[in-house]
């Protein structure tokens, strides 16, 4: 059996970033399967990729790939009006479809079998105006490269690091990541969106029109209400900033914890530091954090945290921000099969549920399995609950347990640990960030929305009555 090796997509993506079946779903070719009958004339624009082209086979690749999926076929929009077409032509054709970004849908769901994927990535400029510190982002944009355009003007976007995530997904979600604490989420730093609606129309989206749509887009998750093709957001300037880390071994995990959750949410707004608890067979507990204010400042900001066990000198690196967000992006490459699922922290874990969460480490069944912790609180929880469609403001810190694996073989036993460490932690928990969705989260719709769900659901009565926008996980309509 191969052992899988800890990636930047396994420990480094938790430390640093902190989304089915139980059968095994290989990649494979299929070069015999004819897609469903539909008519190939009508209004569907764009690149246009079938069954029988060249690129399907790579065109319907999920970035989980224990997950092989056969659209009709798949039409990469390169224009606003490509995304209305694809609209209208797949209502004609009464075959469900998708929109994809990025592609990074935990669980596969931007790729729909015998339906359409509408594939918004080419929609790729960027255009900065420092002057009004803004920036309008195509829906198709993947983070990195946004950073790295960004930069070039001196300015960036509080967001995550996964390198290929589209800027659509993680900003309708939410968007947390390391300048979160002192910028708010990404949907927070959000002006306006253009959008294709159920009918194939345009519309714009902000605080003074279509307000309650605006509302629901920050924060309400991907393909409930339209599909976006363009995000204007505020930007921030950026220059110098320190990286530093820390590890533990393994026996300081239960100190090594309490003491992180207890100061990452509190400490100074310009400090987020993550936390990346391997399993014992991987033997390592590890914190990254990324400070925007001097590096001399830092050893006082980590004392509290590195009075806990016995820490590894702080490695602190003052670098730029786009060297950074590089680094905390990693090497890329390959990434294995994938379970993963998440739950907030409202409260300090208890010695009981950090004993719990211990013990179900202890008893991940390969070793590439983790629990990724990342802290809220700073510009995240000055917003009101109820402001954005995003509920979770008031948590402390969020939680993702993940799994992966090479071997198909070891896929239900994977999938288990997941499921059974997030039961098992439900009691100490509160509901799930939706952008890692997970299939099989129960209540799903109370734990991704909260309290927010029902004003959810009067939006999407509101601008998808027929509901269009339909998929695995996505928000019901009034009387649905």
């Amino acid at each position: 059996m191969h052992t899988p090796r800890i990636t930047r997509r396994t420990f480094l993506a938790s430390s640093a970033a902190v989304a089915a079946s139980t059968t095994a779903h290989p990649i494979i070719a299929a070069p015999s399967r004819r897609a469903p009958s539909l008519s190939r004339s009508g209004t569907l624009t764009g690149r246009v990729i079938w069954p029988q082209g060249p690129d399907y086979d790579e065109a319907r690749l999920t970035f989980n790939t224990r997950f092989s999926r056969f659209p009709a076929a798949v039409v990469v929009c390169d224009t606003t009006e490509d995304v209305q077409n694809a609209v209208r032509w797949a209502r004609q054709q009464n075959i469900p479809f998708r929109a994809r970004s990025g592609g990074h849908s935990y669980e596969a769901f931007s790729v729909v079998d015998d339906g359409l994927v509408i594939d918004v990535s080419g929609l790729d400029a960027i255009v900065v105006d420092t002057a009004r510190g803004e920036a309008v982002v195509g829906a198709g944009v993947r983070l990195l490269d946004l950073y790295r355009h960004l930069w070039n003007f001196g300015v960036t976007l509080p967001a995550g690091t996964c390198p290929g995530v589209g800027i659509a997904g993680l900003t309708l979600g939410g968007g947390i990541g390391f300048l979160s604490r002192r910028y708010g989420l990404t949907c927070d730093n959000l002006l306006a969106v253009d959008l294709v609606d159920a009918n194939g129309d345009t519309l714009r989206a902000s605080v003074d029109e279509h307000g309650d749509l605006f509302w629901a887009l920050r924060g309400g998750g991907g393909g409930n209400f339209g599909i976006v093709t363009t995000f204007t957001f505020q930007v921030h300037p950026i220059a110098e900033v320190a990286l530093a880390t820390v590890t533990w071994p393994w026996d300081d995990v239960a100190e090594v914890l309490d003491a992180w959750q207890r100061w990452a949410p509190f400490v100074d707004n310009r400090l987020t530091a993550s936390l990346g608890i391997a399993n014992p067979g991987a033997g390592a507990i590890s914190s990254t954090a990324l400070f925007t204010g001097a590096p001399d400042e830092l050893p006082t900001l980590l004392a509290p945290l590195l009075a806990a066990g016995t820490p590894s000198a702080p490695q602190i690196q003052p670098l730029p921000f786009m060297a950074a967000a590089e680094q905390l992006a990693g090497a890329g490459g390959g990434h294995a099969n994938f379970k993963n699922t998440s739950a907030l922290a409202y409260e300090p874990l208890s010695p009981q549920a950090i004993s719990t969460l211990v013990d179900g480490l202890r008893a991940a069944p390969t070793a590439s399995n983790l629990v990724g912790l990342f802290p809220l609180g700073g510009a995240i929880a000055t917003i009101d609950p109820a402001a954005t469609a995003f509920p979770h403001r008031r948590a402390l810190f969020d939680l993702q347990y993940q799994a992966y694996w090479w071997d198909a073989s070891e896929e239900q036993t994977d999938v288990a640990w997941v499921d059974d460490l997030r039961a098992a932690m439900a009691p100490y928990t509160t509901g799930a960030y939706v952008n890692y969705i997970d299939a099989d989260l129960p209540n799903w719709e109370t734990a991704y929305y909260g309290p927010n769900l029902d004003r959810l659901m009067q939006v999407k009565s509101a601008f998808d009555p027929d509901d269009v926008f339909n998929g695995p996980q996505t928000i019901p309509g009034h009387g649905s």
